[in-house]
Formats: C-alpha cells, structure tokens, sequence
C-alpha cells in the first residue's frame, strides 16, 4: 500500500515540471538570407577579348562585341561582331619567300548570329557567407568570315560562363570554335579557329 502511496505522490510532484517542459520552445536563431533579384531587361551587351588561333596563322589578339536578347530564362539570341589580325605562317617564316598575305589581307572579321542554351544555372560560393549567381550556356549559330582576300560562311560552336558581379552587370568567359574551309595554301580544307575571350556585359 505505502508503494502505490509513492507512486502517486510522485506523479502529482512531477506533473507540473513535465507540463512546463511541454510548454518550453527551442530559442534557435534564424539566419537571414538576403537574395539578389537580377534585373528584368533583356537586352545585353557585351565586350571582350582574347586570344584566337588561326589556323595556320599562329595565335592573334581578338576582339568582340556582341548582343543578345533573352527571350526566357533557358534561350537567348545574340549577334556578334569579332575581329584579330593574323601573324605569319611557318612557311612564311622558315622559308624567308614573300609574304602569302599583305597586310590588309591579314585582318580577319566575323560577324553572324547564333542561338545559346542555359544548359547550368547557379551560384557560385566565394567564402561560407557571399554568394554569386552564375551560368554556364552552350551556343551554335554561324556567320560570314572576311580574311585572306575572301569572304566564307563559318559556323560558329562554343560555350560560356556567365558571372553576375551585380543585378546588371555581369563577367563572361566565352569558348569559342569558328569553323570554315579556306584555300589560302593552294588547297582546301577546312579549318578550326578557337578562341578563348574574357569580357563584362551590361544588362538593359
């Protein structure tokens, strides 16, 4: 008898601390998160430069422009305007003959269009606290290459990586290959000329 008399004590003393424990809520602090909104323009506008290595011409200084237009969140279309000068041919070098190309004849020019894909949109962590949103978009497309006295159709592969330092202004790295066939040494053949460009582009 004097057990049961325990126990039941004992439950009626401890009711009240197991209610209040009910009752407690965990003090966590919540960290707040301050999301960047990109602007809503779709137009860009973008300048860069690289290096470009024309075939057979070693590797030239390039410059481009170039503009585009969203038109959702996966598409884009762009226009670009590219230009370098090509250097001198091993054959030109080692042999000491003429040179193939005078000088005019060495600007190379690209201008066309292609469409790109945002293929991986992300952030990218600069320390555990600051992030930035980027993106990594392939492309296709083509154009006319003026160079060497004559004018060709070239179609234009590569990819590029977007950083967005603000809501409208953003770092590219762009990769590209332009591709077109030349008989500038008295054959045809057709030739890959890869560029590799850093550049800035202003949304508006």
């Amino acid at each position: 008898m004097e057990t049961w008399f325990q126990r039941i004590f004992l439950v009626l003393g401890l009711a009240p601390a197991l209610a209040y424990a009910q009752q407690v809520e965990p003090d966590i602090n919540q960290s707040s998160i301050s999301e960047n909104v990109l602007d809503s323009e779709n137009w860009l506008l973008g300048l860069r430069g690289g290096m470009i290595n024309i075939e057979d011409f070693g590797s030239s200084a390039l410059g481009a422009l170039q503009l585009s237009y969203h038109i959702n969140e996966d598409f884009y279309l762009s226009a670009e305007y590219a230009m370098a000068k090509a250097g001198r041919t091993s054959f030109e070098e080692l042999s000491g003959a003429a040179p193939l190309l005078t000088d005019s004849e060495r600007e190379w020019r690209y201008y066309g269009a292609h469409v790109g894909y945002m293929l991986l949109p992300g952030e990218v962590f600069l320390n555990r606290n600051y992030a930035m949103n980027s993106g990594l978009s392939v492309f296709a497309g083509g154009g006319n290459v003026d160079f060497a006295g004559d004018k060709v159709f070239a179609l234009q592969l590569g990819s590029q990586f977007r950083l967005y330092a603000t809501d409208w202004l953003a770092l590219e790295l762009t990769f590209s290959d332009y591709i077109f066939e030349t008989t500038i040494l008295a054959r045809s053949k057709t030739t890959h000329n890869l560029s590799l460009a850093l550049g800035v582009a202003v949304y508006f």
